[in-house]
C-alpha cells in the first residue's frame, strides 16, 4: 500500500502542489541573478556549485535530529540513490556549469527546455505513463512561449559564441535532470521528499568532491558583503535545497512528466527578474510568450487530473 494519497481532499492537494512546483521553478529560475552576483568574481562556477551541493546535504543531515520517527531506507533502495544522487546531483550541477561557461546564454536555456520533453519521453517509455494529446499541446505550448521569451530578450550575461561541446553538456545535464525525476518516481511513495533528498544529496556531495573541492577552498571568502552573502543563501538554500524538497513532493503527487512541465516558468520568472534587476524592457512579446507557457502548464495539468481520477 501506498504511503501518500492524493485522494482525500484532491482541489486542496493540487493546488498547494501547483502552488509548490511554482514556488521551486521561480527560485530556479532567478538563480542566475544570484549566481552572476558571486561567481566567478568570487567564487568559480564549480566552487559554487560545491557549495550547493555541501551545504544543502549538511542540512538535510541535520533535519532528523529534530523530527520523530526516522525514516529507514530498505537495503535494496540503495543503489537506486547512490545512482540518483550521482545523475541528479553531481552529473547535473557540473555538466550544466560546464555548458553554461562553453556556450551562450540563450542556447544553454533553449536546451534546458528540452527537459520536460525528456521527462515525458522517459516516463512513457520506462514507468508506462500515458501519453495523450492534452500532454503533447501542454508541451508545445510551453516550449513555443520558452522559445520566444529567451529568444526575445537582450542577454546581459555576456557575448560567449555557442559551441557544439556547451551545448552538447548542458543537453547531457537535462537527460541526467530527467532521469533523476524518473528514478525518484519509483520511491516517492515509499518516503518523504526529505528523506530521499538528504541520500542524493549526501551521495551527490561525495562524488563531487574530486571535481570542485578545490574551486571551493580558492574562493575570496573574505570579500564577501552582505549583498554577496544573500547571493550565497538564494542559490544555495531557496535555489538548491528549497527547490529540490518541493520539486520532489511535486513528483510524488503528479508523477515526472506533470512535474517537469512546470520547468517552463523558469523563463519567465528568470525575464521578470531581469526587467526588475538588471534594466531590461519588458515587452508585449514577452507578455505573450509567458502566456502561452501558463497555457501549457495548465493543458498538461488537465490531463494529469483526467488520468489519475
Amino acid at each position: 500500500m501506498e504511503r501518500y494519497s492524493n485522494t482525500d481532499h484532491p482541489k486542496t492537494d493540487d493546488f498547494k502542489t501547483a502552488a509548490a512546483l511554482v514556488a521551486a521553478n521561480f527560485f530556479y529560475g532567478t538563480n542566475v541573478i544570484a549566481v552572476k552576483l558571486v561567481s566567478p568574481s568570487l567564487i568559480s562556477p564549480l566552487g559554487l556549485s560545491f557549495a550547493r551541493m555541501f551545504v544543502s546535504a549538511l542540512v538535510l543531515l541535520t533535519i532528523p535530529i529534530f523530527i520523530k520517527p526516522k525514516e529507514r531506507i530498505l537495503r535494496s533502495d540503495y543503489p537506486l540513490l547512490i545512482l540518483a544522487g550521482f545523475l541528479g546531483i553531481t552529473c547535473n550541477q557540473i555538466l550544466s556549469i560546464m555548458g553554461i561557461a562553453s556556450t551562450n546564454p540563450i542556447n544553454a536555456s533553449l536546451l534546458n527546455m528540452a527537459t520536460p520533453i525528456i521527462v515525458t519521453l522517459l516516463a512513457t517509455i520506462f514507468i508506462k505513463e500515458k501519453f495523450g494529446m492534452n500532454n503533447l499541446i501542454g508541451l508545445l505550448l510551453g516550449l513555443a512561449g520558452a522559445i520566444i521569451l529567451i529568444s526575445g530578450r537582450k542577454s546581459t550575461i555576456g557575448n560567449n559564441e555557442a559551441s557544439i561541446r556547451g551545448d552538447l553538456f548542458v543537453l547531457l545535464a537535462s537527460v541526467c535532470y530527467s532521469t533523476y525525476l524518473i528514478l525518484m518516481r519509483r520511491i516517492s511513495t515509499r518516503y518523504t521528499p526529505l528523506t530521499i533528498l538528504r541520500f542524493v544529496f549526501l551521495f551527490g556531495t561525495v562524488f563531487s568532491i574530486p571535481f570542485c573541492l578545490e574551486g571551493f577552498m580558492d574562493a575570496a571568502w573574505d570579500k564577501f558583503n552582505g549583498t554577496s552573502w544573500y547571493a550565497i543563501f538564494h542559490v544555495i538554500i531557496l535555489g538548491t535545497l528549497l527547490s529540490n524538497i518541493l520539486m520532489n513532493w511535486g513528483v510524488m503527487k503528479w508523477g515526472p512528466s506533470k512535474t517537469g512541465s512546470f520547468v517552463y516558468f523558469q523563463p519567465l520568472f528568470g525575464t521578470l527578474g531581469a526587467v526588475m534587476l538588471m534594466g531590461e524592457q519588458f515587452t508585449s512579446l514577452k507578455i505573450a510568450a509567458g502566456l502561452l507557457i501558463i497555457a501549457g502548464v495548465w493543458i498538461t495539468s488537465r490531463k494529469s487530473k483526467k488520468t489519475s481520477s
